[in-house]
């Protein structure tokens, strides 16, 4: 049997995970159980923390012991982090299931694409990696609608624990598909003299410092990524900051996966008609401009232009993902995604404090503009270091062309 029909369990994965109703409510949940704004961002901040820590070890953990075991663990602890915040009342508790969720992402961040490229590298259908992964996205996005539009509506009629009880059902389902994956055997492997936990580090650490362009990309990846986290967090709240019924959350949040997945769908299409730097630099401009124009308006429409900031990031995950992985050895993949995932949770601190801060001191909405400004200052690092790193990666792809046609 070929491991193709691990696309399509990753898909049903996919699906369950995020048919979580009690995202669209989580915030309201939060204060109605006495956390504030302050104290989500510290949440937050644990979390980051969290995935920090574990993160380089699960993703050594995932090469070395496959990665259909560490989804499966991560399954099992995002459904225990649901139920311990389903009797959560207090900020420790809280805590304690943040750091359950934490590990979970750590667990599975590398796995899930480093399985569905060896998966596609086994079957000779690498190229596709960038395609499939926008699908995936989408599939996302229809267990998210689902989620959205029905925790809405329950929300309205029912407790909110009820939209908990139900992502806790979900959740485990997830990690029930997880079960039937077939792990893909290795098939390209680094050549090194170090064995162990020392070797899939050294040689994931090797990867960045002997490509620049992958590291700009994961840095622009983390970037966008942790802005693009506080307008998931957040987003709730601004819109019971103007006026906006809980009833109407679910179709809110279903706006954002709207532009996400076309965006997702189109990111390999657009890679080969415009090319990396072009691609990345709009989207850190439309991001900026996104962010700081939610502290301009200020009223319901302040969510219009939240959805380019959303658009950016939708069409930034494959790309980045795809980039990573083609220039990455299998038997140290999970190991090197998880040390792009590392630099995204280092960036979701400090850009979480900076947030946290003036959101706490000023507005909600001024937060926001911090967004915008975090994302037009690394424009401009962009435009300074970019061009230098693709004109190098452009010469090193002329060179390499050329000793192939003297070769032959």
């Amino acid at each position: 049997m070929g491991y193709m029909s691990n696309v399509k369990k990753q898909y049903w994965i996919s699906f369950f995970h995020s048919l979580i109703p009690a995202y669209v409510i989580e915030r309201l949940f939060n204060f109605q159980r006495g956390m504030n704004v302050q104290t989500i961002v510290y949440a937050e901040i644990i979390y980051a923390f969290t995935v920090t820590v574990f993160e380089i070890p699960s993703g050594i953990m995932a090469d070395s012991f496959g990665r259909k075991r560490m989804l499966v663990i991560s399954g099992v602890l995002a459904a225990a982090e649901l139920l311990l915040v389903l009797f959560a009342h207090s900020f420790l508790q809280f805590a304690a299931a943040i750091f359950l969720a934490g590990v979970s992402t750590a667990f599975s961040s590398g796995s899930e694409n480093a399985l569905l490229y060896d998966s596609l590298l086994h079957e000779g259908r690498q190229d596709d990696f960038e395609k499939l992964l926008g699908r995936l996205s989408a599939v996302d996005f229809i267990g998210s609608t689902a989620a959205a539009l029905g925790g809405g509506v329950l929300a309205n009629f029912f407790d909110y624990e009820f939209n908990y009880i139900i992502s806790i059902f979900s959740m485990c389902t997830a990690a029930a598909v997880a079960l039937t994956l077939k792990e893909p055997p290795v098939l390209t492997k680094s050549e090194s003299e170090i064995s162990g936990a020392a070797r899939y580090a050294k040689q994931a650490v090797s990867v960045f410092r002997s490509q620049p362009t992958v590291l700009l990309f994961c840095l622009t990846g983390a970037v966008l990524g942790a802005c693009m986290t506080y307008l998931d967090e957040f987003w709730q709240v601004v819109s019971d900051n103007v006026g906006i019924p809980v009833m109407l959350f679910g179709a809110i949040g279903v706006s954002f996966g709207a532009v996400r997945t076309p965006g997702a769908l189109l990111a390999h299409k657009l890679k080969e008609k415009f090319g990396y730097r072009r691609i990345l630099t709009c989207l850190i401009a439309v991001s900026a401009v996104g962010y700081a124009a939610v502290f301009f308006v200020r009223n319901a429409f302040c969510l219009v232009p939240m959805l380019p900031a959303a658009l950016a990031a939708g069409i930034a995950d494959p790309l980045v993902a795809g980039y990573l992985h083609r220039h990455t050895d299998s038997d140290i993949r999970a190991t090197v995604e998880s040390f792009s995932s590392l630099g995204l949770r280092v960036a979701a601190v400090g850009v979480g404090l900076l947030f946290g801060r003036i959101a706490a001191e000023r507005s909600i909405f001024a937060g926001f503009l911090a967004l915008g400004a975090v994302c037009f200052g690394y424009l401009g690092l962009f435009a300074l270091g970019g061009g230098k790193y693709f004109r190098g990666e452009k010469e090193e792809t002329k060179r390499k062309a050329e000793r192939r046609r003297s070769h032959s």
